[in-house]
């Protein structure tokens, strides 16, 4: 098996709908961020440390999984892990699967449940292997049933309002100090409340979101430059994101597109 592979999985229509991505020797450490999609991660060997949120730190092993909801913040450790499987599913995807598809749980120890899921990986990953979309929905509708709960976000409205101006705005460049101007407080307050509730500064988050942009912006146009995918990203140039990019992801803009 090679090194790195990244399969996308594909709706009838011909729309992606999932990606699974497999290392065999992960990357070090990424930075603490966040993915838009659902996430499901396992490895055949070893342990990765993964710190969840407000820094509560967790191991995976090679007979239970990780969960990454969307929007999740995180951050992962080599321990001495050997093949990293994760598999992204798109959200609105699994909003229409299932109503609960947000897990509470960050590490599932299911040995069950860990080689379905490692089993249904390989298949993926077979050469001219199409894998349908009924095969993943309906394992993750289990999934979902067994463990998935409805989400209530456990953040202020000011935070909620912050993060839909970002989200919205993820092409456009804006400070920190505008972001306070828009709930009437000052730089300082916005970043102790943002550190405080979401486990990042709102410098972070921004970046965060730019990135995701750019990396759904390259699955779903494949035809479009990195030049200008930095651009409608909201990056100053190309350096800007390859740097961060590559800090999130732990490969270059270049050799994931």
């Amino acid at each position: 098996m090679m090194k790195k592979i990244i399969q996308y999985l594909y709706t009838q229509d011909q729309k992606i709908f999932g990606e699974l991505k497999y290392t065999h020797t992960p990357f070090e450490a990424y930075k603490k961020h966040f993915h838009t999609h659902f996430g499901v991660a396992l490895i055949d060997k070893g342990h990765l440390e993964i710190t969840y949120d407000k820094d509560t730190t967790r191991y995976l092993d090679h007979q239970s999984i990780a969960i990454f909801n969307p929007q999740q913040i995180h951050r992962t450790k080599v321990v001495d892990a050997q093949g990293y499987y994760v598999l992204f599913l798109d959200k609105q995807w699994c909003q229409r699967e299932h109503e609960h598809f947000y897990i509470s749980e960050s590490i599932i120890k299911e040995k069950d449940w860990y080689q379905a899921f490692k089993t249904l990986f390989d298949t993926i990953l077979i050469p001219n292997h199409s894998v349908v979309e009924s095969e993943v929905s309906e394992m993750i509708q289990d999934f979902f049933q067994k463990y998935g709960t409805l989400h209530t976000p456990k953040e202020s409205n000011i935070i909620t309002h912050i993060k839909s101006i970002i989200v919205g705005n993820s092409d456009t460049s804006f400070s920190v100090e505008q972001l306070a101007k828009e709930i009437g407080h000052d730089k300082s307050y916005l970043i102790r409340l943002f550190k405080k509730e979401v486990g990042m500064t709102p410098q972070q988050y921004i970046l965060n979101t730019k990135v995701n942009r750019a990396k759904d912006l390259m699955t779903y146009t494949k035809d479009d430059s990195l030049s200008t995918i930095s651009v409608d990203a909201g990056f100053f140039d190309q350096s800007h994101l390859n740097r961060n990019f590559k800090g999130l992801f732990g490969t270059s803009p270049k050799l994931y597109k």
